[in-house]
Order: C-alpha cells, then sequence, then structure tokens
C-alpha cells in the first residue's frame, strides 16, 4: 500500500536525458495550463508539495516529485498558454516529444476542467496518447464549480474519449478512488506498459 503522504520533491528537468538514473515507474500529469494539475498532485499527497499559481503558464520544466521512495508522480508543464509565445510552445512540444520516449512512463493522468469543453490542444494530447499507446485515465478537475449538468456532460464526454477509467476531483473530497487508479498502473509490472 502506498504512503501518499511520503513524497518530497526531486528535480525539475528540461526533456528525459535528465531523469533521475534509476528505473522507477512514473505517471505523468497532462492537461492545459491552469486546469489543475499542480493542486491534484497536493490533493493526492494531503500537502502542499507542488507549485500551484493562479497565473497561467508558470510551470516551465517536468517536476518530478519521488512516492513514498517508490514511484515517481512527474508534473508537466501546461499547454495551449504561455505567457512569453510561440517559442515556448515550440519547447514545450520539443520536451514532451522527448519525454513521451520514457519507458518508465506507465500512464498519464489527463486533466480536463469540469465546466468547459475539451478544446483543440486537449484533443490532440488525447489523439496522441492514444497513438503512442499510452493508457491514460481522465480527472475532471473544479467539479465543486461545476453545477450537475456541467458533470453530466464531462461524465458522457469522459466515456467517448477512450480513457481507462473516469474521476472527477476537487480540493474537498478524498481522492481515494484516483490514488488507487494511479497506483495500479504504477504497480504494473508489465514490459513496455
Amino acid at each position: 500500500m502506498l504512503d501518499w503522504k511520503r513524497i518530497k520533491y526531486v528535480i525539475s528537468i528540461p526533456n528525459l536525458d535528465f531523469r533521475p538514473k534509476d528505473k522507477k515507474n512514473e505517471v505523468v500529469f497532462l492537461g492545459r495550463s491552469n486546469v489543475g494539475k499542480s493542486t491534484l498532485i497536493n490533493t493526492l499527497t494531503g500537502q502542499k508539495i507542488a507549485f500551484s499559481s493562479k497565473k497561467a503558464g508558470k510551470t516551465k520544466y517536468l517536476n518530478y516529485f519521488l512516492l513514498d521512495e517508490t514511484y515517481y508522480l512527474v508534473d508537466a508543464p501546461g499547454y495551449g498558454y504561455t505567457a512569453y509565445g510561440s517559442k515556448e510552445d515550440k519547447n514545450f512540444a520539443e520536451m514532451m516529444e522527448n519525454y513521451f520516449q520514457n519507458d518508465f512512463l506507465k500512464c498519464a493522468v489527463m486533466l480536463l476542467d469540469t465546466r468547459r469543453t475539451p478544446n483543440q490542444d486537449d484533443n490532440l494530447m488525447i489523439s496522441f496518447l492514444k497513438e503512442e499507446n499510452i493508457p491514460f485515465i481522465i480527472v475532471f478537475t473544479k467539479a465543486d464549480q461545476a453545477n450537475q449538468s456541467e458533470k453530466y456532460k464531462a461524465k458522457t464526454l469522459g466515456a467517448t474519449l477512450g480513457a481507462e477509467e473516469v474521476f472527477f476531483s476537487s480540493p474537498k473530497e478524498r481522492p481515494d478512488e484516483i490514488r488507487k487508479a494511479i497506483a495500479a498502473y504504477l504497480e504494473s509490472k508489465k514490459d513496455g506498459r
């Protein structure tokens, strides 16, 4: 049983060449800027370990957090918005293309805002995960700010996007089911995902 409270920041890297040299499995958190990736990591671990900002586009590198001395949670920069323009968009694309050549990546956690329709960038990322055969779950964030109609639409949409599982998250709810799903992928011993 993973101890989600045993978490520590390890390193921020610009590409896979700088990944820690151990052979620990990892899961990456993906989504547009300001969708709540860092907030979800903090909710899962029960502490403010990942930096979250009200201003979109703050995370620039892949941030590695060591979970229970056993696995990595990787907080990726958000896509679809940068405060600095298209050069950073290109850098992001190159960094992520390099990152996905990662033999230790077991699963992606794709975050979507419960209140918003997935945009072109979201759809491109989901298509890429499918093409590369990277298992992914969808977590709809900010569920506490959504009405019942928005939650229903999100759940229906999630079922059509090809995710292995679909969850809702808010800072007020216990994330036990999300933890269980992530742990199952991290603990998978299968080669090649």
